[in-house]
């Protein structure tokens, strides 16, 4: 939370915001709600900073629903009113926007010496290029592309996807050999 602009002898953040930590999947909604520590003259008024960084349901008010763009990232939501002794308020909160990602399927079956091929849904990256490994040592192998060649051993193993793009959105499948 960022205090800015206030205007003399403000000993801290007047409005505080939940939920807290704010995050939310692009393209989803983030309901928000803001309680002051002191009165305030009038409602507050609510902002998205960045010119494409998603949308708000109000714009006035204790409590807006915020819908997150289709690109992930941090932006920022402003919050303006005015203190009962008319001094102007301004607080800026961090809104973490996080990519959807996930392997397809989740989970599947495979017979010795068969194959299956996976894919990967990314939505809120550049580009959905992704590094495929195979959990288990003595797993199998997978390819580029997302096929799965299991080993000659039946067994449970876990293939994993993760984005070149952003290391932190990576998804897991679970793949049972068997005879």
């Amino acid at each position: 939370m960022l205090l800015l602009g206030c205007g003399g002898g403000a000993s801290g953040p007047a409005i505080s915001l939940s939920p807290e930590p704010r995050t939310v999947v692009v393209g989803d909604q983030l309901p928000l709600s803001a309680l002051s520590s002191e009165d305030l003259a009038g409602a507050l008024e609510w902002e998205v900073q960045e010119p494409y960084g998603g949308g708000l349901r109000n714009s006035q008010g204790d409590s807006t629903v915020y819908f997150a763009p289709e690109a992930a990232g941090t932006y920022h939501l402003v919050l303006r009113g005015a203190r009962a002794d008319g001094r102007k308020l301004k607080q800026v909160f961090e809104i973490q926007v996080l990519p959807m990602f996930a392997v397809a399927p989740a989970s599947a079956q495979v017979a010795l010496g068969g194959s299956v091929t996976f894919t990967v849904t990314a939505r809120g990256l550049p580009r959905n290029a992704v590094k495929w490994t195979v959990d288990e040592p003595d797993g199998g192998e997978i390819s580029e592309d997302g096929r799965y060649q299991p080993p000659p051993k039946a067994g449970t193993y876990h293939v994993t996807a993760v984005s070149t793009v952003d290391p932190q959105a990576s998804g897991r499948a679970t793949v049972v050999v068997g005879g």
